[in-house]
């Protein structure tokens, strides 16, 4: 459940009508969202279009930006391989569309005491070749996360492990070097995915490749992938759960790079529905024929869209010009414009979407952030800062029609309180490295990041920008309440008590900024009027989710 990163691609031409003017007074108050007979408007009851009826032979589906890298659960966390592999490989406990979770794969998860945790598997459940699953597997799987060699993407989730074995065919003990109330949700994202022990040893390095693929305990076996445009899924006949078996004999993803093909695919009914819509094909989407695009209210994705510090000192070195360009965004015209309001302004890294079952603990204090845009404000406080005419370099990807344009109104921005700004377009691969390699960053003061975390958690956020050891925390920060305050909470088990613990450290990160937020985005679904039973929030991104899609 670590937050992650997209440095998505889409290699299309950019028209920019008419640049975003950062000062100019916000759209009307229904402008969020396009209207058209296709289009609705998702209510926080509505966390699906529905259940479905009856089976059908076939489902094709959007795979999301770029081809599946690699089928292992854990090699690498982005929209692509969480949106098909969760189908293949389940993680031992279910996330539901509202995201709590129930029991799957393990049937109980219990607190012996703090430092150590027992958990029950399930009898009866087989992998997809008819093996029976035991505690040995699920030891295998977890253990994967604490092994260097795997590199898992989720061993953030696992620092505070020491070791997981054992105790009896259906038993696993997990112990802890220090408590962490949180990690039940880890073994509900992929990284609590169970692979079969014995075919992943003989797989090696070839596990999860397109040849060889995975064995798993999921509603879907992999039925063919030829590594760059169509991956085959086909429903698993013996699976363990009939309850929640697949609807869809095959369930076959396909991963169009220009959104052009991608919306006339959708329009035509050649691809049936997808996930995390691009903004700019919703105007297009919101009058189709054959299907209804679904728009989620504010909050109803843990997706953040950053300016992240990528190093420490610099023009934005001094915290009062970050706030200085905190102030005088105009993110409310951002999510309305560019966004074509299916984005909501966001005034700290955990807003709506991260505050899952307990909102009322967050939202409160969250109303003390949304204050207007203030270029005036912020003028003066470069002046303060003695920053008046300074400049500073902002990396974006190139290939992400939404992000040109988004420099360019952080260029505007910097410009309308006296800095100036140096963006600088990077293609797929040299923005990909900031993340991955201080050297790449080296040239750059800031950039743009769009991360998530797939369960929300404002405290898992906050410590990937704002703990010494966060992977997101490129600048270094390290103030000792925000330190203190979420170790504390990472130790609370009581979720209102550890809301007050995180928002003291929220508080303090809203005044230092190791990263500026801009705008939350919205979910964005298509679904062909044939079928039913798309989940409607990021859940999809950890469970099964299409075998509930089905016909009428």
């Amino acid at each position: 459940m670590s937050p992650r990163r997209s440095p998505r691609s889409y290699a299309v031409p950019v028209v920019l009508a008419a640049t975003l003017a950062v000062t100019a007074a916000c759209a009307s108050p229904n402008a969020f969202g396009p209207s058209g007979p296709a289009v609705v408007r998702v209510a926080a009851s509505t966390p699906t279009t529905g259940t479905a009826t009856g089976d059908v032979d076939s489902v094709t589906w959007y795979g999301d930006y770029r081809p599946v890298v690699s089928l292992d659960p854990l090699k690498l966390s982005d929209y692509p391989e969480e949106t098909v592999i969760p189908n293949l490989c389940e993680p031992l406990f279910r996330a539901a569309p509202d995201y709590t979770l129930s029991p799957g794969l393990a049937t109980a998860y219990t607190v012996v005491d703090p430092l150590h945790v027992d958990l029950t598997i399930r009898t009866g459940v087989k992998f997809s070749d008819g093996k029976p699953m035991t505690a040995d597997d699920v030891v295998f799987s977890l253990n994967r996360n604490l092994d260097p060699q795997v590199a898992s993407n989720y061993s953030y989730l696992f620092t505070r492990v020491k070791s997981i074995t054992a105790t009896g065919t259906h038993t696993v003990r997990i112990d802890f070097t220090e408590p962490d109330t949180t990690f039940k949700t880890a073994l509900g994202v992929l990284a609590g995915a169970v692979v079969e022990k014995t075919f992943t040893q003989q797989a090696g390095q070839d596990f999860g490749s397109p040849q060889t693929g995975v064995r798993c305990t999921g509603p879907f076996t992999l039925g063919s992938y030829d590594g760059t445009s169509k991956l085959v899924l086909n429903s698993n006949e013996n699976y363990w759960d009939p309850a929640h078996r697949a609807h869809a004999k095959t369930f076959t993803f396909v991963f169009p790079t220009d959104p052009s093909a991608l919306a006339t695919g959708l329009s035509s009914g050649a691809i049936d529905g997808g996930f995390d819509i691009p903004g700019g094909l919703i105007a297009q989407l919101s009058s189709a024929s054959n299907g209804k695009l679904y728009l989620g209210q504010e909050g109803s994705t843990p997706i953040n869209v950053d300016i992240v510090l990528a190093k420490a000192g610099g023009t934005l070195g001094d915290p009062r010009v970050r706030q200085a360009l905190s102030m005088a965004l105009d993110r409310k015209a951002i999510g309305e414009k560019l966004f074509q309001g299916a984005a909501d302004a966001l005034y700290k890294p955990t807003g709506p979407g991260f505050w899952g079952q307990h909102a009322g603990d967050y939202s409160p204090a969250y109303q003390s952030y949304e204050k207007p845009t203030d270029v005036a404000g912020a003028k003066k406080l470069v002046q303060a800062a003695g920053a008046g005419g300074k400049s500073f370099s902002f990396g974006y990807p190139t290939g992400d029609p939404q992000s040109v344009q988004l420099a360019t109104v952080l260029k505007q921005t910097a410009e309308s309180i006296g800095l100036a700004a140096n963006i600088v377009g990077l293609p797929s691969q040299q923005y990909g490295a900031l993340f991955n390699d201080p050297s790449a960053r080296k040239p750059y003061d800031a950039f743009l990041t769009k991360s998530y975390i797939e369960l929300p958690e404002p405290l898992l956020m906050d410590k990937f920008y704002g703990a010494p050891e966060g992977a997101g925390n490129f600048s270094g920060y390290a103030d000792k309440t925000v330190t203190d305050n979420l170790d504390q909470a990472t130790l609370t088990a009581d979720p209102a008590a550890r809301a007050k613990l995180v928002l003291t450290a929220e508080a303090q990160l809203a005044k230092d900024l190791p990263l500026i937020p801009v705008v939350q985005p919205r979910a964005v679904v298509f679904l062909n009027s044939r079928l039913t039973g798309a989940t409607l929030t990021f859940s999809y991104t950890t469970t099964a989710w299409a075998a509930a899609i089905g016909g009428n």
